[in-house]
């Protein structure tokens, strides 16, 4: 039988290379000890990692920006990234479930673009302690069942046990993004789902849709029949996020896709994006995470 790798292992360039590492029901359960070494890996957007923290603490980069995790956080990577993995503390212990989006969503009910912009920018987050030990319970119960032996000589493998893991395995990772939700400007102020979050769930879908082609807010709010300025009021009420910010955040994410996942030149970005020339399009992609494309391809390449 093939050993299943830890996640200190997996070295993954691209989205879409977990195959050899995921179980057939898209996912897989890792615990992480201070053997998890510095590291470089490209994380592709298709695969979500949610982890726990349970002692100790590590430093690492996605892209640009250095956090830190240390006991009793969470932390979700399920976006396009650079991942470096800096330092680990001899005492570190994580619990980490891997899964791709389909594993966790069903087509028809992905997560939420606030939900996963706001990840992006805040990747960790404080867990209660009785959070952290219900997901640890969870975890341990996962992992049991895994492993359980199942009795010498039956005929017919037990078919109960496929399911209670990857139902085991969805309940840690989708409490965890519960977790985060509760963090979002529009679940704190308390609106209910009416007429101004369903204006900024549209304006997001449109903006994905558009972003590439189109940065005027008047076609925006003429798609939402608004004006500009209730447009952005609504905006940063909600979000906590201008228009503008909105923009970048769509068009950064989509740069790093092509560079990542499509080894786009940075002039074929540039165009695609609809950037007049390179050097502007390399002024903002530096300016919003630190490093230059030329830098950032350099990273890939040396990963």
């Amino acid at each position: 039988m093939k050993q299943k790798k830890e996640i200190s292992d997996i070295q993954a360039p691209i989205a879409g290379s977990w195959e050899d590492t995921l179980n057939k029901d898209g996912f897989f359960a890792s615990a992480i000890d201070q053997k998890m070494t510095i590291s470089r890996r490209i994380w592709g957007g298709n695969t979500s990692c949610c982890l726990i923290c349970l002692q100790g603490k590590a430093s690492f980069n996605l892209d640009a920006i250095q956090y830190e995790l240390k006991a009793g956080d969470a932390l979700i990577i399920d976006s396009d990234f650079f991942l470096l993995s800096r330092e680990v503390s001899k005492d570190f212990k994580a619990y980490a479930v891997v899964a791709t989006k389909f594993f966790l969503f069903a087509p028809a009910n992905p997560a939420s673009f606030d939900l996963h912009f706001y990840i992006m920018r805040h990747p960790t987050l404080r867990l209660p302690k009785a959070t952290l030990q219900y997901l640890s319970q969870i975890f341990e119960m996962l992992k049991a069942k895994e492993t359980e032996e199942e009795p010498e000589f039956q005929f017919f493998p037990n078919p109960f046990i496929r399911h209670i893991t990857s139902q085991l395995a969805r309940v840690f990772c989708l409490e965890i993004y519960d977790h985060y939700r509760k963090e979002l400007p529009i679940a704190k102020v308390g609106v209910k789902p009416s007429t101004k979050e369903n204006i900024v769930l549209r304006f997001l879908q449109l903006l994905r849709e558009n972003v590439e082609k189109e940065r005027r807010i008047t076609f925006y709010s003429s798609a939402l029949d608004i004006t500009p300025q209730y447009l952005a009021t609504i905006l940063k009420k909600v979000t906590g996020l201008s228009t503008n910010q909105w923009m970048h955040i769509l068009i950064i994410e989509k740069a790093k896709h092509l560079l990542l996942n499509e080894n786009k030149s940075i002039q074929e970005v540039a165009k695609i994006l609809n950037y007049p020339d390179q050097s502007t399009f390399g002024k903002m992609f530096k300016a919003e995470i630190g490093l230059s494309p030329i830098q950032f391809k350099k990273e890939i390449n040396n990963r």
